[in-house]
């Protein structure tokens, strides 16, 4: 019986931290585009603040200091903003969300939760700097992992960019429904090419952060010349993410991407992952743009939480990292040979 009593406020508190996750769904379905975020940020803005005075709550539903003193009026202020965002952006299939913000809402202007049993300091486990870290360092990611996905998502691109048609789009396609990255690279495509067309754990690895990527077991080196050996693809050709033997075998001996289009000196295409587009500029440079197709129309909130925590933040980490990479490799190559 004190075990039930002493969990009810800790599920409560994590009922809210959870639905404050759930949030990254009005991205992941579509309902924020870069186009128009360019021209309203109101939508990103309620987003944000509503997810990360969630999490806010639910740490100080948890009676971690400082957090504490917060909840009631955070979790007031997070439910109403996230009705607005709802309301505003008006996809039917957010009506649950917004009848548990109007619970929430409830919640916190009675501070009903208030009543909820607490443990007794002795039962809590954790010291409170230690529970303070621990849950500052998962808002704070949390934070930077969601709140910011709807600017790193179009880093470096413009709106006219967002509309351009590029090798491997879908007649269907919904720029919403993206993620687009951009640079630009002082040099011709044709002088960018190479470095791509050598993307693969086989081959110059991914112009990143290998010591990370060894760091989970990818044997995968970057390579910073040109190898003629390496300078042919064909769709339908594996780019290797991993060696064959990765974690015993287990995803498979062949783990990576299949190209599904080259076009020589303009694109790849890697399915499941999107394209890799060399632009021409007047002046002579190149636009070096990756765009990829995230969510659908019905992400369920479960399926966007999970994904806008685990992978979107580090993608954009290590995508950003492999095009400034191949930027500077094609700069330096580019003068040296001037």
């Amino acid at each position: 019986m004190r075990l039930l009593r002493n969990s009810v406020r800790p599920a409560f508190a994590l009922f809210v931290i959870a639905h404050g996750l759930a949030h990254a769904v009005l991205p992941m379905r579509g309902l924020m585009d870069p186009v128009s975020l360019q021209l309203d940020l109101m939508p990103a803005i309620l987003y944000g603040a509503a997810m990360g005075g969630f999490l806010v709550a639910g740490a100080g539903i948890l009676s971690v200091r400082p957090f504490a003193a917060m909840a009631r009026p955070v979790m007031v202020v997070a439910s109403g903003w996230s009705l607005v965002a709802i309301y505003r952006l008006g996809d039917p299939g957010l009506w649950p969300g917004a009848a548990i913000d109007l619970a929430l809402l409830l919640t916190g202007l009675t501070g009903l939760y208030q009543y909820l049993p607490e443990p007794h300091a002795h039962e809590r486990g954790l010291k409170h700097a230690t529970a303070f870290a621990i849950a500052a360092g998962f808002v704070g990611y949390a934070i930077c992992a969601a709140v910011f996905w709807p600017a790193h998502r179009a880093w470096g691109s413009t709106a006219q960019e967002h509309l351009m048609l590029l090798p491997g789009d879908r007649p269907d396609r919904n720029p919403a429904l993206e993620i687009q990255h951009a640079v630009t690279i002082n040099a011709p495509p044709q002088a960018v090419w190479p470095w791509l067309v050598q993307l693969g754990q086989d081959r110059a690895g991914f112009y990143s952060y290998d010591w990370l990527e060894r760091a989970f077991g990818v044997d995968v080196h970057n390579v910073k010349e040109i190898r003629p050996e390496w300078q042919q693809r064909e769709a339908g050709d594996l780019v290797r993410a991993t060696q064959p033997t990765y974690l015993g075998g287990v995803f498979g001996p062949d783990l990576g991407w299949k190209l599904t289009t080259v076009d020589p000196g303009r694109a790849l295409v890697l399915q499941n992952w999107g394209a890799f587009v060399l632009v021409p500029t007047a002046d002579g440079k190149t636009r070096f743009i990756i765009r990829t197709t995230v969510g659908h129309a019905g992400e369920p909130a479960w399926i966007a939480a999970l994904d806008v925590m685990t992978f979107e933040l580090p993608h954009f980490i290590m995508e950003r990292r492999m095009m400034l990479t191949i930027k500077r490799l094609a700069e330096e190559h580019a003068a040296n040979k001037a």
